[in-house]
């Protein structure tokens, strides 16, 4: 027996006749015929007997309506418990970020996020190389790219929430045994500097009155800082990581801003648990500004 032929059974009950039936279910009449004659074949018996008044309900008709009625509840109650299970932020989020922003921003704050969805399974993808959003690599990115440049196909959701500073920095042993340049934002002869090979920060160098040497380039940015920290030369390092560094001093303002945007696939709107952890790393990275553009040092030098 097709559970659904019961609907159909009760429609022509309500209104009294097939056509009654097939406007209320907005089918052809033809399908309520059909679909009622297998439900009696299914229970070899007839529900209803054709009369020239309409269907008028047999004693095997009125004996399972209330059963009927009460399974169409069930099916009912069934349908919103799911509607309702998948409001709930449940399953695996995966989410693809940067190393500097995975370990200084989201890793420090998952304690809370797992306590404000514990039924969330985080999966967190730290990486320079960005994700196939498309091919569902990940469920939400979030990516830093310089000003003007779109952080993924027109197909993806993208959301700026922040931007994320960088500035000169010099170690200690560099200081100690270089000196510090006196005017580190027009003039670096004199001085050497680890290249990360970014064509922007790169240029900036290049364009100041007397620029720095450059005998060494390393990338990615975290073994940059790494060699800069190592007093190697001096750098170009996120604010996020170089203004809290033990052995970094900030040597200028802030000299490039990037955008800092979250990223989704079109389906996140419909995923309940993906579109309520991306809403809270907004509010985390939106809350973080400060520190991730770097514009609030107060011993940034010029």
């Amino acid at each position: 027996m097709n559970r659904d032929d019961i609907r159909y059974f009760l429609a022509v009950r309500a209104t009294g006749s097939i056509k009654g039936a097939a406007r209320a279910l907005k089918v052809d009449h033809t399908t309520v015929s059909r679909r009622l004659a297998a439900l009696e074949i299914a229970l070899g018996a007839s529900l209803f007997e054709r009369t020239p008044d309409g269907m008028v309900e047999t004693d095997v008709g009125r004996s399972i309506a209330p059963v009927a009625e009460r399974l169409e509840v069930v099916a009912a109650e069934i349908v919103d418990a799911a509607h309702a299970a998948s409001d709930l932020p449940t399953g695996p989020v995966r989410i693809a970020t940067t190393p500097l922003i995975a370990d200084h921003v989201l890793i420090p704050e998952l304690r809370r996020l797992i306590q404000r969805f514990p039924q969330v399974q985080f999966e967190v993808f730290s990486a320079v190389a960005s994700v196939d959003m498309p091919r569902r690599e990940a469920d939400i990115a979030i990516r830093v790219h310089p000003p003007g440049k779109v952080p993924g196909e027109p197909s993806l959701l993208i959301r700026k929430v922040a931007q994320f500073g960088y500035a000169l920095y010099a170690a200690q042993s560099y200081i100690a045994s270089r000196g510090l340049p006196e005017r580190p934002i027009r003039d670096l002869s004199g001085h050497q500097l680890v290249g990360d090979a970014h064509p922007e920060h790169m240029g900036w160098n290049t364009q100041l009155e007397q620029p720095a040497e450059v005998p060494l380039t390393i990338f990615p940015f975290t073994s940059n800082l790494a060699a800069v920290a190592a007093g190697l030369g001096l750098g170009f390092c996120a604010c996020l990581v170089g203004d809290n560094h033990p052995n970094l001093v900030r040597i200028s303002d802030v000299i490039n801003l990037w955008d800092v945007w979250v990223v989704t696939n079109p389906d996140a709107r419909n995923n309940t648990r993906v579109r309520l952890v991306k809403e809270a790393l907004i509010q985390l990275l939106e809350a973080a500004d400060d520190r991730l553009s770097g514009r609030t040092n107060p011993e940034a030098g010029t």
